[in-house]
């Protein structure tokens, strides 16, 4: 009986085990359902607000290399208390002819007001999905100033693709939006 008991025990424990690294496991399916919703209407904001920018129909798609880029940077600060500008970014490209680069969108931090955390939806939360202007109007001042400061050093930059990248971990939803410069000497 003792036995029994010590072997029920074990096998009791070993199960709880089993249950711990399964709940701690990094296999988190998403919400792909919601992640396109909050694409869609990130994709239709970048759209709006870059129609003079925009001189050809690539722009207007969410560009696939952009969106991985943007996936990758959300996997990569998602769970961040505290972000400095810098650490917005990601950068993809050569930098010569080419070069991409994704936001993390951000609010400010609640308590102090400075700094930045990830921006998130929540899809049991969010009746409807509006893109943060503040992330969108961001991004465009980035690309007036990356094509202007390279025209000052004699570079021609025409924005050539735009993208959006939203992610679910954890139940919440994040989002990077981007561009690609293309530099139209080098071609």
């Amino acid at each position: 009986m003792k036995k029994l008991k010590r072997l029920a025990a074990v096998l009791l424990a070993g199960i709880m085990a089993l249950a711990l690294f399964t709940a701690c496991s990094d296999s988190d399916p998403g919400n792909p359902e919601f992640d396109a919703k909050v694409e869609s209407a990130y994709q239709e904001a970048l759209k709006t607000k870059f129609e003079k920018e925009l001189e050809n129909g690539e722009a207007v798609t969410n560009d696939a290399d952009i969106k991985r880029l943007a996936i990758e940077h959300i996997e990569e600060k998602h769970g961040a208390d505290s972000l400095t500008g810098e650490m917005l970014w990601k950068t993809d490209g050569d930098g010569k002819t080419m070069v991409r680069q994704v936001m993390l969108c951000w609010e400010l931090k609640k308590d102090t007001g400075k700094g930045y955390v990830p921006l998130f939806y929540e899809a049991a939360k969010t009746a409807a999905i509006k893109a943060n202007s503040t992330n969108v109007r961001a991004l465009l001042r980035t690309v007036n100033e990356e094509i202007a400061n390279a025209k000052k050093n004699g570079i021609t930059l025409e924005l050539t693709a735009l993208g959006v990248g939203a992610k679910t971990i954890g139940g919440k939803t994040y989002v990077a939006i981007g561009f690609e410069l293309t530099n139209t000497a080098a071609q």
